[in-house]
């Protein structure tokens, strides 16, 4: 039972109480705001292949970047798709050296990005945050070496399209 005089107490820490829940569900709603994926296709252009060259090896580093599925694997290439503890991934391929068949990574796969960054900005000894994706690529030449000096990839060969999912896979061929 309730004392009469504990009454404007409680009516005080109920809208004390609402208020706090309240300011709390703004909070929540106003940093899921800047948190918002978008979801797309990541295609990334490989210059520098020679004529009648092609692919033989990737790596791209992400942050803020979750790598959703792999929409497309092309024969005897191995693929690797992978999320750590932090914001960071690890997207990679390899060839063997019979199939060369990409020159280009083509909306290859669907990721989610929380915070792009075309370039690496701030102090890396103090407030750091690094591109959302970087990386090397190694090519075959014409004649199916591999040339062994890793090239980079520049801000610029990466390309977001925004998408749902990844696309259709071609018809079959009759």
């Amino acid at each position: 039972m309730t004392k009469t005089h504990d009454l404007p107490f409680r009516i005080r820490t109920f809208r004390r109480s609402a208020l706090t829940i309240a300011g709390l569900f703004l909070l929540i709603n106003a940093m899921a705001g800047f948190g918002q994926a978008q979801r797309a296709l990541l295609t990334v252009d490989t210059r520098s292949i020679p004529n009648g060259g092609a692919l033989a090896s990737f790596h791209i580093d992400t942050w803020g970047v979750v790598p959703l599925a792999v929409c497309s694997v092309p024969p005897l290439w191995a693929f690797t798709a992978e999320k750590f503890m932090d914001s960071s991934a690890l997207l990679s391929g390899r060839s063997d050296q019979y199939h060369r068949t990409l020159v280009k990574l083509d909306k290859l796969f669907l990721v989610d990005v929380y915070s792009y960054q075309p370039l690496p900005k701030g102090d890396p000894k103090g407030d750091y945050h690094p591109p959302s994706f970087a990386g090397w690529f190694t090519v075959f030449d014409g004649n199916g070496d591999v040339i062994k000096k890793r090239r980079k990839f520049q801000a610029r060969d990466f390309h977001l399209t925004p998408a749902a999912r990844c696309p259709d896979a071609p018809a079959a061929e009759p």
